[in-house]
């Protein structure tokens, strides 16, 4: 595999705690260099305490919004960024 590719990876979330932690343990485990980008869509639910877990042991950059704007909104967030 090249692995000289460097590729951002942005993850808008929204109450989605029963699947964040393997969506991403997947982004975590890719072969290519990336930055990764969360952007939390004011949830509500145990998603924030799964973002801060895996952020205190990887590079993950972790927006949360203070108001649900919707996925769109979200990943040009992480595009602007």
């Amino acid at each position: 595999k090249n692995n000289n590719y460097s590729i951002d990876i942005i993850m808008p979330n929204f109450n989605k705690g029963p699947y964040l932690k393997e969506a991403i343990e997947s982004v975590i485990n890719q072969t290519y260099k990336t930055g990764d980008y969360i952007i939390d869509d004011c949830s509500s639910d145990q998603s924030n305490e799964i973002i801060n877990e895996f952020r205190k042991e990887n590079k993950i950059k972790y927006i949360k919004l203070n108001k649900n704007k919707g996925p769109s909104f979200c990943r040009n967030v992480g595009i602007r960024i």
